[in-house]
Order: C-alpha cells, then sequence, then structure tokens
C-alpha cells in the first residue's frame, strides 16, 4: 500500500486544504507587497547617502512617517511568516522535503530582517533626542543614525539572500509540479537568483550602489514575484468557484 498523499482519492477537505493554503498564501502576499512599497518609499526614500545632517533632519520632519513606516515592515514580516506556511501546504504534495527547505529560508530571512530592523529602531531614538540621547553631541548623534541606518541595510542584504534561496528553491519545485505553469517557476526562480546575486554584491562591494542596482533588480524579480500572488489568487478563486 503506497503511502504517497498524491495516491490518495480527492475529497473535500483536500479541496478547501489547496484552496485555503493558496488563498491564504496569495492575500499575504499581496499586503506585503503593497507594505513593502511603503516602507520603501518613506522610510528608505528619507535616506540621503553620505549625507547624515540631511538624512536626521528629513527623519526628523517625517518621524511619524517614519514610525508607520516601521510598522509596515513588522507587518510584512508577518505576513512573510504566513506565505511561508501557505506554500509548503501548497506544494507539499510536490515535494514535502523541498518545500520544508523553502519555508525555512524564508523564515530565516523574516529572522534576520527583524533582527535588522531593531536598527531603525535605535535610529528612530537617536532622531527624537529625548532622554540619554539628548546628552549626546548632535553630530555624533548624526553619526549614530548614520551607523544604525547602514547596520539595518547590511542586514537587510544579508536577509534578502535567504530570501533569493527561498525563491530559488520555489521554483525548482513549481516547475517540477504538474499543476503550476512551468513559466511561473521559471519566473519565480529568476527572482530568486536576482536577489542572491544583488544581495551578495551589496555585501561584497564596498561601494556599491543600491540605488542603481534597483531598476534591474525589479526588471529580474518583479515578474516573478507578481506573477506568483496573481496566480495564488487565481487558484483560490478556481477552487472556490468549483464547489
Amino acid at each position: 500500500m503506497s503511502n504517497n498523499r498524491s495516491d490518495a482519492p480527492p475529497g473535500p477537505q483536500v479541496a478547501i486544504s489547496q484552496r485555503q493554503a493558496a488563498g491564504t498564501a496569495g492575500t499575504a502576499y499581496a499586503v506585503l507587497i503593497v507594505l513593502g512599497l511603503v516602507f520603501n518609499f518613506i522610510v528608505l526614500g528619507l535616506i540621503e547617502p553620505d549625507d547624515a545632517a540631511t538624512t536626521v533632519r528629513n527623519i526628523a520632519d517625517s518621524e511619524a512617517l517614519f514610525r508607520t513606516g516601521l510598522v509596515a515592515f513588522i507587518i510584512v514580516l508577518i505576513a512573510d511568516a504566513v506565505v511561508a506556511w501557505g506554500l509548503y501546504a501548497l506544494f507539499q504534495r510536490t515535494s514535502r522535503e523541498l518545500s520544508a527547505f523553502a519555508a525555512w529560508f524564508r523564515l530565516l530571512y523574516v529572522a534576520i530582517a527583524g533582527a535588522a530592523l531593531l536598527h531603525l529602531l535605535v535610529a528612530a531614538k537617536l532622531v527624537d533626542g529625548t532622554g540619554y540621547t539628548a546628552a549626546i553631541e548632535q553630530g555624533q548623534r548624526d553619526a549614530q543614525v548614520m551607523s544604525s541606518l547602514d547596520g539595518f541595510l547590511y542586514g537587510w542584504r544579508v536577509s534578502l539572500v535567504a530570501f533569493g534561496v527561498h525563491l530559488l528553491l520555489l521554483g525548482f519545485v513549481i516547475v517540477k509540479s504538474d499543476y503550476v505553469p512551468r513559466t511561473l517557476g521559471i519566473l519565480v526562480t529568476l527572482a530568486g537568483l536576482g536577489y542572491v546575486v544583488s544581495s551578495l554584491a551589496g555585501v561584497l562591494l564596498p561601494n556599491f550602489n543600491r540605488n542603481i542596482a534597483v531598476l534591474p533588480l525589479a526588471v529580474v524579480t518583479v515578474p516573478g514575484e507578481f506573477a506568483l500572488t496573481g496566480w495564488l489568487l487565481w487558484r483560490a478563486g478556481r477552487e472556490t468557484s468549483r464547489r
């Protein structure tokens, strides 16, 4: 008697499980994409490389928006954890081991990015200039803010290496599956490769310019992640229409 789950006859519980997994992952992915854009434009948009005084002034003038961006990033990380669960639940019938491996790499990304976020909270405290930070001379405080921001950016780049590996593994699982378009798997794999190469370049190259790399990275990564989100939502809707 085979223990392969794919040999089991289809039933209502399997359909509900697949629909819920796709719908949950797709919805969470859509949320994190929107809030990720908010974070990038609000928080990272305030940073002026090599200009501590201007960066601190930008954050001080938009402190409420800056903190809102931090909250958005926290929600993004929670949504990422939900996506990791949903994708594992959806693709485990193709390869339980690879799906679990991919999910763990996405959770590793969440953990590293969450740790990096602490640097932004420290930066917000320094910019606020209240309490013990008031005893720090302004020039030194500006330098410490930039150091905290750099700490976040480096931590985030390391986390994106793990995220890229997640997408590489997920793309391989999708290509292996018989119920997802192979093209989607290729796009997701390319997105993963883009994240890995770009993030490692940011770590290895001391003069790496993040702003110059944004457009090429987006060209490689956006189609895969947007297509995956759309397919997940479509899959959930299709399963619902069958009921």
